[in-house]
C-alpha cells in the first residue's frame, strides 16, 4: 500500500501528543522531497522554535507498518534531545526513569518498557 499525506499526518499528530511535543513547534507533512536524492513518499518536518527541525522521509516502498514505527523512533529522538533528555514518553513500567520504546504490531503502535517484556501503553 502506498503511504499518502493524510494517514501519515494522522500518525504524526498523535504521535506528538504522546510525546508532549512543544506546543510552538510546527509539523509539516507533505510529499515534495527535502534533500537531494529523496524519493518518493511522504516526508514529516517538525520545526522548533529554536531554529532546530528534524524531516522523517518515509520511502513508498517501506510497508506501513515500518513506516509508522520509524517515524515514531526518529519523532521520539527528536523531542528527546529538544526537551534536554526528558523521557518522552515514561515507561509504563513504575520506577522506571527512562522513556519507553516504540514497537508496531498488527499496524497499532505501542509504548514498551526496553528491559521489560510485555508492559505496553497504547498510543
Amino acid at each position: 500500500m502506498t503511504l499518502d499525506v493524510r494517514t501519515v499526518r494522522g500518525w504524526a499528530e498523535s504521535l506528538l501528543r504522546r510525546l508532549e511535543v512543544p506546543e510552538e513547534a510546527v509539523l509539516q507533512v507533505g510529499t515534495e522531497g527535502t534533500a537531494p536524492g529523496t524519493g518518493a513518499g511522504v516526508h514529516v518536518t517538525l520545526a522548533y522554535a529554536d531554529g532546530s527541525s528534524v524531516t522523517v522521509d518515509l520511502d513508498d516502498t517501506l510497508p506501513e507498518s515500518e513506516a509508522l514505527l520509524l517515524l515514531a523512533e526518529q519523532l521520539q529522538d527528536s523531542v528527546v534531545e529538544s526537551t534536554g533528555g526528558r523521557p518522552v514518553p515514561p515507561c509504563p513500567a513504575p520506577g522506571h526513569t527512562h522513556p519507553a520504546t516504540p514497537h508496531v504490531s498488527s499496524g497499532t503502535l505501542y509504548w514498551r518498557c526496553p528491559t521489560e517484556d510485555g508492559r505496553d501503553a497504547h498510543l
